[in-house]
């Protein structure tokens, strides 16, 4: 397995790391060599209820692109060359999970509460108003959480992560009895109904699914579990998690793919070997080509959003690496296409103290990087 480590061959310094962040480059890493791509980062104003990992980026039907803090939702109706800064109140949906109907009604998809099913709203004024649309039944209580994104195919398919079943990693035993399950919801008629879903695989969280040009899917995920009475006795050496105090094996990036517009899915399979680079998403771009741009946590120095490149639909990735954002909590990104060529990514970063989640709240700042693959 190629290892996800320091990539094509350097190895970076928390201090390259930290004048990239300030400047208008990147750094890539291939075949020995570390260089600096210029790119065009549009810094926008800090959200007083920002954090790194609050973050949704998806153009409409009408190629109007929406970037999303938590209460600034931006808009640009140019390619993401120029943006307007609009306040937004979130709760009502508690979050963004963006995407479109057929004629361009916005849509978002929330959980209502503990033991209720998630909802889907429908906004006809750009997130000012929502109404409820539908609502996912999964046909259980314990919903878990949602995944990052809602994915829409090209015939108006939308597409819904949700994680059901046991605590990942609190309960111990009950997560080793049941195991939770990522489950991959399908609507056809905008969000009112969900009547089909898609196993993806257990331990999967923060899913993101995103489409290639030949029509393949592409499931980014955070997979993480505990241990479990089968494994190797030095597992957690193996994954990188004893280096770090962590008890849980897996806390990595792992993908999956469909070829069949989501009804079935490969087994998950690892792409990230290092223990805390564990939140994931991609884009596909022309000539069969996929970027995943994962997060990259301990030691805290080195936390940074990072992008690796696929050139043959995501079953083999290059041992290259871009180098996108640095802070002591800074990774979670979400990258769109609008040409198949041209990329770009949203991501925030946060420095001082990031030892609780709640550090982060109004001290994040976000970046869009518009760049393109050397």
């Amino acid at each position: 397995m190629l290892s996800t480590q320091f990539m094509g061959g350097v190895t970076v310094q928390p201090d390259d790391l930290a004048v990239m962040q300030a400047g208008d480059y990147v750094l890539h890493a291939r075949a020995g060599r570390l260089n600096r791509v210029p790119v065009e980062k549009i810094r926008l104003p800090r959200d007083p209820q920002g954090h790194v990992q609050r973050l949704c980026l998806v153009p409409a039907p009408n190629d109007t692109i929406y970037a999303a803090q938590h209460t600034l939702l931006h808009r640009s109706t140019d390619g993401g060359a120029t943006w307007e800064h609009l306040a937004r109140d979130p709760s009502v949906c508690g979050g963004w999970r963006l995407e479109f109907d057929n004629d361009g009604t916005m849509l978002n998809v929330g959980l209502a509460g503990p033991g209720q099913p998630p909802v889907v709203w429908a906004s006809p004024d750009e997130g000012v108003t929502w109404q409820q649309r539908g609502r996912i039944d999964t046909g259980t209580p314990d919903v878990l959480s949602l995944g990052f994104s809602m994915t829409r195919l090209d015939d108006g398919t939308l597409l819904m992560p949700v994680l059901v079943g046991a605590d990942r990693v609190g309960n111990r035993a009950a997560a080793e009895a049941a195991p939770a399950v990522g489950r991959l919801y399908r609507s056809q008629d905008g969000g009112r109904t969900w009547p089909e879903y898609a196993v993806l695989g257990e331990w999967c969280c923060e899913v993101n699914v995103y489409p290639l040009p030949n029509g393949r899917l592409v499931a980014a995920m955070r997979y993480q579990r505990p241990l479990l009475p089968d494994d190797p006795a030095d597992l957690l050496e193996r994954t990188g998690a004893s280096a770090v105090g962590a008890d849980n094996p897996y806390k990595h990036v792992f993908v999956a793919h469909s070829d069949d517009r989501g009804h079935t899915w490969t087994p998950p399979r690892q792409l990230a070997t290092v223990f805390g680079q564990c939140y994931g998403a991609g884009v596909g771009l022309l000539r069969n080509r996929a970027v995943v741009t994962t997060d990259y946590r301990y030691p805290r120095d080195m936390g940074s959003g990072r992008a690796l490149a696929s050139l043959d639909g995501g079953e083999t990735w290059q041992d290259e690496v871009y180098y996108l954002t640095h802070g002591r909590a800074a990774g979670y990104a979400a990258t769109i296409s609008p040409d198949g060529e041209e990329l770009l990514t949203l991501s925030g970063s946060c420095y001082g103290d990031v030892g609780a989640w709640d550090n982060c709240i109004g001290r994040t700042d976000f970046t869009i990087i518009r760049w393109r693959l050397v």
